[in-house]
C-alpha cells in the first residue's frame, strides 16, 4: 500500500478512572487504561458488557459520569464530538449513495474548508492506500461490501484524525471477506501509523488484527493484553471461557509439591498444576492428548467419547468423565491420526504446566 503521512495520527489515548451510571444501572465502571501510540486495540465481550459505551464516551456520543479521557495530555472530556479529531468507521459504512466515492473520501475535508487541490490530491492518495485507484467516479452501489468499507475507512482517515475509532465494521461481510478486510484493515492501520480501537464480538477478529485485545463484562475492563497473554494466562474463570474454549475444574484443595501442586477437583479427581493461586483449574483443549501417552504427562482421566468432529483441519472431541463433567479435547487431523469414534473408552492425558489456575469470577 501507499504510505499517506496524516497529521495528527498514532495519538495516545488515556481513560483516567472514566465512568458512566445511569441512575443505578452502571453501563461502564470506573475504566482506567491507556492506548498506546500507532496501536490497535479490540475490546470484546458479552452483549451489554460496556464496549458500546466505551466507545460512546471515547467518540462524544456518551458523557460519562466520571473521570476523564486525554489524547496526547488533552483532556477531551467536554469537547463536543465535531472538535474531538476522532475518525469514526461504522458497522454499516454510512456512504452517501448520492455521491461518487472520490466525493464520499473528500466530504470531511470539505466541511473543514480545505481548498479543492488539496483535497483531490489527499483523496488520490488516500485511493492508493485502499487500493481503489479508478473507483473514484463510481457511486456505493457499484462497489462490493469489501470496497465500501475501504471506502468508509479511507474517508475516516483522510483528514489525519488523533485516533480511529471503529464499530463492528466487518459484522455484516461473509466469512471468507472478513477475514481478507481483517488483513486490509491491520495494513491500512500500519501504513497510516494510525491509533485504533476497534470494538468487536469476534474473539477471533480481535486476536487475528489487534495489538492488545481488552475484555469487558458487566461495565468493567476485566483484562487487558495480548491475545497470547489472555488465552495462556486468563485472570479469571469468565476470560478463560470468554476467549477459546476452556475446560474448567472447580478446585476443592490443594497441596504444595517440591515442583508444583496436587489438586482434588469437584469434577475430574486429583489433578497437577503449576504452582499458582487460584479457585479454578483451565485446560485449554489442545493442551489434551486422547490416547496412549508416555510418562511427561502428569494429568490422566479416563472417560467416553460421545461426540467426534471434523472441522477445518482438526479433530474436536467430547469425552465424557465418570463424574459426568464432559471435557472438549481438540487435536490437528494429520494423515495418521487415530479417529476415536463416538463410545470409546480413551484415555485422556496433559502436563501439568497445562494446568491454569484462575480465580472466579
Amino acid at each position: 500500500m501507499t504510505t499517506l503521512a496524516a497529521s495528527g495520527m498514532g495519538a495516545t489515548v488515556r481513560y483516567d478512572g472514566v465512568a458512566k451510571a445511569y441512575g443505578a444501572v452502571h453501563a461502564l465502571r470506573p475504566t482506567t487504561f491507556e492506548i498506546g501510540s500507532g496501536e490497535l486495540v479490540s475490546i470484546i465481550g458479552p452483549s451489554g458488557s460496556g464496549k458500546t459505551t466505551l466507545l460512546g464516551v471515547t467518540a462524544g456520543y456518551i458523557t460519562p459520569t466520571a473521570g476523564g479521557i486525554l489524547i496526547d495530555d488533552r483532556d477531551i472530556t467536554g469537547v463536543a464530538p465535531f472538535r474531538r479529531n476522532i475518525g469514526m468507521v461504522f458497522q454499516n459504512y454510512s456512504l452517501f449513495p448520492h455521491m461518487t466515492v472520490a466525493e464520499n473520501i473528500a466530504f470531511p475535508l470539505k466541511m473543514r474548508g480545505m481548498a479543492e487541490g488539496e483535497r483531490r490530491e489527499r483523496v488520490s492518495q488516500m485511493l492508493q492506500t485502499v487500493r481503489l485507484d479508478g473507483f473514484g467516479d463510481r457511486r456505493p452501489s457499484q462497489l462490493s461490501g469489501g470496497q465500501q468499507q475501504r471506502v468508509a475507512l479511507a474517508r475516516a482517515a483522510v483528514y489525519g484524525p488523533l485516533l480511529l475509532l471503529m464499530d463492528e465494521p466487518l459484522s455484516a461481510l461473509d466469512k471468507n471477506l472478513r477475514e481478507e478486510m481483517q488483513y486490509e484493515i491491520k495494513q491500512f492501520q500500519r501504513s497510516l501509523g494510525a491509533t485504533v480501537l476497534y470494538v468487536t464480538h469476534d474473539q477471533n477478529e480481535a486476536a487475528a488484527m489487534s495489538d492488545r485485545i481488552g475484555i469487558m463484562n458487566e461495565g468493567r475492563l476485566v483484562q487487558v493484553g495480548t491475545a497470547r497473554d489472555l488465552y495462556e494466562h486468563p485472570s479469571s474463570r469468565f476470560v478463560a471461557s470468554f476467549l477459546g474454549e476452556a475446560n474448567l475444574f472447580q478446585v476443592l484443595s490443594r497441596s504444595a509439591t517440591a515442583d508444583g501442586l496436587d489438586i482434588e477437583t469437584a469434577e475430574g479427581g486429583r489433578l497437577r498444576a503449576a504452582a499458582r493461586e487460584g479457585s479454578v483449574a483451565c485446560v485449554r483443549p489442545e493442551s489434551i492428548r486422547i490416547g496412549p501417552a508416555d510418562g511427561s504427562y502428569e494429568n490422566r482421566l479416563t472417560g467416553r467419547v460421545t461426540d467426534a468432529v471434523y472441522t477445518a483441519g482438526s479433530l474436536r472431541y467430547r469425552v465424557d468423565l465418570p463424574s459426568g463433567m464432559a471435557v472438549t479435547v481438540r487435536q490437528p487431523s494429520e494423515r495418521d491420526v487415530v479417529l476415536h469414534p463416538p463410545g470409546s473408552e480413551v484415555e485422556l492425558a496433559w502436563r501439568a504446566s497445562d494446568t491454569i489456575l484462575v480465580e472466579e469470577g
